[in-house]
């Protein structure tokens, strides 16, 4: 493993671009003109094929994606034990053995499930990257996250500072804070005080 500043830093970079990717992937499969096209179906006994009413692929790596964090965590929870959020145990959709993918749910719905296993997560860094008996399961999910980056890509959400000022600590460190819709508000990175978005 590489000097555990840099693995971790690495490790939080990548967890945290999950729920983003997830409620990406949902949009995608979800907001295509195939999903909204309810004519798509077939009489049986012609040869026609049948067009679904979501695109498979976005949904099928979601389901894979969410399901490859599930398993990780719930082997994180077993090595470093106390308590791990409930969703490890209950929102999925599961298979005979074991977790196959992203509950019935919508695209906000993913991210913020997924949320609540990353931010703890995020907060086990330090015993996963000391744990030597998760072998390379760390590795394999940044792979994962890595690849369906690729596939998927995503326009990253910008920050314009439309009154940038200095924090009330005398720092310029203020950085966005993101939600589900979007640009939720700012925090100083030095004295950590936040500023929620102003409604419109």
């Amino acid at each position: 493993m590489q000097a555990e500043s840099s693995w971790s830093g690495s490790f939080k970079w990548h967890l945290e671009q999950v729920p983003f990717q997830l409620m990406h992937m949902r949009e995608l499969a979800e907001n295509t003109l195939a999903a909204q096209d309810t004519s798509a179906v077939v009489v049986s006994g012609t040869s026609e094929k049948a067009r679904l009413p979501y695109r498979v692929d976005p949904a099928d790596d979601a389901d894979l994606l969410y399901a490859t964090l599930i398993i990780f965590g719930r082997e994180v929870a077993e090595k470093i034990g106390g308590a791990s959020p409930r969703t490890l145990r209950a929102r999925m959709w599961s298979g005979r053995d074991e977790p196959q993918g992203l509950p019935l749910c919508t695209p906000s719905e993913a991210f913020a499930m997924s949320t609540e296993i990353i931010r703890w997560l995020i907060a086990c860094t330090h015993q996963i990257a000391h744990d030597e008996t998760l072998n390379d399961a760390p590795e394999s999910l940044i792979d994962l996250i890595r690849e369906v980056r690729g596939r998927y890509p995503r326009a990253e959400p910008k920050f314009r500072a439309y009154q940038p000022r200095a924090c009330v600590c005398g720092e310029r460190t203020i950085r966005p804070l993101w939600g589900p819709d979007g640009l939720a508000g700012a925090i100083c990175d030095t004295c950590k005080r936040t500023w929620e978005k102003k409604p419109a």
